[in-house]
């Protein structure tokens, strides 16, 4: 790590932009592919606690840099900005007004009992506000066959101090640390619980809950500990069964009181009080009548907001002021909802991001002394509104009956029948698409495609009943939801059913390789990037997860013999039409030996396939070329069969 003597002058005048606009004609022209393909120019803004500066990720040169601005903003002033080295910036969080720390990742191959696999190692720095002095802490060596994605934070204590996770034994479970972001040092002061998930500490500091896994059962289990005391069951969470679906968030300032998402008063989950003097479920905080409410924001141990999304995302904020503030900012800027993010420790200052399904997020400061509610940034600048594909939330009805929510994006400008058009299942499977701007849909629109995302079942975020019909359905029900939406978009006259391809990124990539198994007829051409392509491979990587009878349960249960007829690679002979595939060599999530072997499949069985490796990315890309290849790729294979 260390400062870029130049990138300075290079962040300022990527930075300028950030305020640009330029009138385009209809209907809207192609733009050039870096405009799609870059990281957004700000993102995981965050303000000083004293709101006297805010910092934020930046893309300069195609990587993610930090960056460091003292409010107000005077022209002319630079940004304090420094950028990575042999690893990638993640993110960042405010410990105090004069200090940062900084989350990095490194994805390495690595010599294992499995052969040489890629590995995520991560660092955490701690680092001044003026980005010029830094310390790496906690740094753990590789040799104990424990790594983890990050480092957990587990509650900042004062200005120079926090509570991590960190491994202070031998073995796979870790402790909690005190941990000194100025010296490095540390003291323990939690030894590891076996089988331990999480650790939860109440706002003083002290460790009150702890949340562990237990694979043999399948089931989550919540421990309290009173002052003084040690752990005892709390909670149970049969995660294969239908019950309560309980998860804790955290405390509530006094410490006396949980706040617990939970559905055991009906199909989707609402956030409740839970009194832990009494052990009783109390009032409902939070919840939607049509989505899952399941997360809430915690500042210095206590819960100040509850956080999900509908459309677009929602907040709730615990403290009336800040809530009451947050819906008068939301009437004043039309076609978007605003989000407080943050506020100054005074609450003079809040940042807010604006969210919408016709622009990408934009972020703004409001100053209550002046009552000036100002623009700060842009996420993706050089797409004005006027060329952004609006997002339409629409439904449609399975074969079944059921309804199927999902998101269609039409291109600006031509009159949305019989387009060419690419439907785009989302990754997980477990998770969903939204009505926030999408860069992957909004690119392929600017190229003349029409976008469907079907949100099938098996999606979250639509109550249990809708995730769980998608449990050991791959190949299955949420494949069938796919080729219905493809069959809907059809029959509503939206999509040329001669000039339809059907593209996927992960899960996303196996349902694109699964329908040209399938429905070899529907589709004129499959893209599959970072997809799992072979059952069999996947059922073995499980064997030695942590999770191994949690993922084996909710993909596919526990027969191998199932595996065959849902596996694109021991079906490959059945695909007649051209199959793009593109991986990284350094994916640490879905394997790029799924996509080799896909390709030897189909090259065996003479199909018609392309396949593109790229060296150096994992499961997705963190820097702005390994996107641009993937987006040029897709470009060019969809114009060659669809036109476009």
């Amino acid at each position: 790590m260390g400062s870029f003597g130049g990138a300075v002058r290079i962040a300022g005048a990527l930075l300028g932009v950030l305020f640009a606009g330029t009138a385009l004609a209809e209907p809207a022209p192609v733009l050039p592919v870096e405009y799609f393909a870059h990281q957004p120019v700000m993102s995981d803004v965050d303000l000083s606690p004293d709101g006297s500066h805010v910092a934020f990720l930046a893309p300069v040169s195609g990587r993610q840099h930090l960056v460091v601005r003292k409010l107000p903003i005077t022209p002319g002033e630079k940004p304090a900005i420094i950028g990575p080295s042999d690893a990638e910036i993640l993110g960042f969080d405010w410990i105090s007004n004069e200090r940062l720390l900084l989350r990095i990742l490194a994805t390495e191959k690595v010599s294992t009992s499995s052969g040489r696999v890629p590995l995520r190692f991560t660092r955490t720095v701690s680092i001044s506000r003026d980005l010029q002095e830094m310390k790496v802490l906690l740094q753990r060596p590789p040799d104990n066959g424990y790594w983890l994605q990050h480092t957990p934070i587990l509650q900042f204590i004062d200005d120079e101090h926090v509570l991590a996770e960190f491994p202070t034994e031998d073995g796979p479970w870790p402790g909690v640390v005190r941990l000194n972001v100025l010296t490095g040092n540390y003291t323990r002061v939690r030894r590891p619980i076996r089988n331990v998930v999480s650790y939860i500490p109440d706002p003083t500091g002290e460790i009150r809950i702890a949340e562990t896994y237990h694979d043999k059962e399948v089931e989550s289990r919540y421990l309290r500990r009173a002052p003084g005391g040690d752990f005892e069951l709390m909670l149970k969470d049969k995660l294969l069964e239908k019950d309560g679906g309980y998860g804790i968030l955290g405390f509530d300032a006094s410490g006396q009181n949980l706040y617990v998402t939970s559905r055991h008063e009906g199909d989707r989950s609402a956030i409740y009080r839970y009194d832990m003097a009494s052990d009783q479920m109390m009032e409902k905080v939070a919840d939607d009548p049509r989505f899952d409410v399941n997360s809430a924001i915690v500042q210095r141990g206590a819960v100040v907001a509850i956080a999900w999304t509908d459309d677009l995302p929602r907040r709730k904020w615990l403290d009336p002021a800040v809530q009451k503030l947050q819906d008068a900012l939301d009437k004043v800027v039309p076609d978007s909802r605003e989000v407080i993010l943050d506020m100054a420790a005074d609450g003079n200052l809040a940042l807010v991001a604006s969210y919408s399904m016709s622009a990408p997020t934009t972020y703004r400061l409001f100053d209550r002394r002046t009552k000036e509610f100002a623009l700060f940034g842009d996420t993706y600048p050089a797409i004005t509104q006027d060329v952004v594909s609006p997002r339409q939330p629409i439904s449609f009805k399975a074969t079944d009956g059921t309804e199927i929510p999902g998101y269609l994006t039409l291109p600006v400008g031509v009159e949305g029948r019989n387009l060419p058009f690419i439907i785009m299942p989302h990754g997980g499977p477990f998770s969903r698409d939204d009505g926030e701007f999408d860069v992957m849909a909004q690119f392929l629109a600017n190229r003349g495609y029409g976008v469907f995302q079907p949100n099938f079942r098996g999606s979250t975020g639509y109550g249990s009943a809708f995730n769980e019909a998608g449990e050991r359905q791959w190949g299955g029900l949420m494949q069938d939801d796919v080729t219905d939406a493809a069959k809907w978009v059809v029959s509503q006259g939206i999509a040329d059913g001669a000039r339809m391809c059907i593209l996927g990124w992960s899960y996303g990539g196996y349902a694109a390789l699964m329908a040209a198994v399938k429905t070899p007829d529907l589709f004129k051409c499959a893209v599959a990037t970072a997809p799992v392509a072979n059952m069999e491979r996947l059922y073995d990587e499980f064997r030695n997860s942590t999770f191994k009878n949690l993922n084996r349960g909710l993909y596919f249960g526990d027969n191998p013999d199932a595996l065959l007829p849902i596996s694109p690679y021991h079906q490959a002979d059945k695909i007649k039409i051209p199959v793009l595939l593109i991986h990284g060599d350094l994916d640490y999530q879905a394997h790029v030996a799924h996509s080799r072997d896909m390709e030897r499949a189909l090259k065996r069985a003479g199909k018609p396939v392309e396949y593109i490796e790229i060296e150096g990315m994992d499961h997705s890309p963190l820097v702005t070329a390994q996107r641009k290849t993937v987006f040029e790729a897709w470009e060019r294979f969809l114009k060659a069969h669809i036109g476009g």
